[in-house]
């Protein structure tokens, strides 16, 4: 008896998270439709590793070099400001801030469209553990390359279409 209610409560528990269209990271439904069907990667910098996944996963990434549209890195800024310090005036938290700029250049464009993406994690910080901090700061910068590239990625289909100036047009009125 009590087994067959770990095993309904269970079953119920796995029906709650499947309508609620729960999904794990990395796993969802292809991005929105694209105004172009390929992308290829110029100029990424640091962050060409996770782009190439991040567009992997859905299959856009162009092998072939004339590609719809073209992406480039134009600028990267890390930065590592403190945060809080203690009373006696040493550092408690630094906040860790990156931030990129890209453009995408689409064959219809006359001009590329800019792309910025600005990612911040806060880290704690303690004397009496360098080294670990160290490995956890080199953790958090990875990390944030990862964010990034994922955002500047989902904001492809955000993107204007072309002949269009990125706003709506008031509807006629009769």
């Amino acid at each position: 008896m009590k087994r067959t209610l770990h095993c309904a409560v269970l079953a119920l528990g796995l029906s709650l998270l499947a309508g609620c269209g729960f999904h794990l990271r990395g796993m969802s439904a292809p991005l929105a439709p694209l105004s172009f069907t390929s992308i290829s990667l110029q100029e990424t910098g640091s962050l060409d590793e996770a782009l190439k996944v991040a567009l992997q996963r859905d299959g856009r990434l162009s092998q072939r070099s004339p590609a719809e549209a073209v992406f480039r890195v134009t600028a990267e800024e890390s930065r590592k400001d403190i945060l809080t310090i203690n009373r006696g005036g040493k550092v408690n938290e630094y906040l860790l801030v990156y931030r990129v700029d890209a453009t995408v250049q689409r064959r219809q464009d006359d001009a590329p469209q800019p792309l910025s993406v600005v990612v911040r994690r806060e880290l704690s910080y303690s004397d009496a553990n360098v080294l670990g901090k160290e490995r956890e700061e080199a953790m958090l910068w990875a990390d944030m390359r990862r964010d990034a590239a994922e955002q500047l990625i989902r904001r492809l289909s955000y993107l204007p279409k072309p002949g269009t100036d990125g706003h709506a047009k008031p509807a006629s009125q009769p």
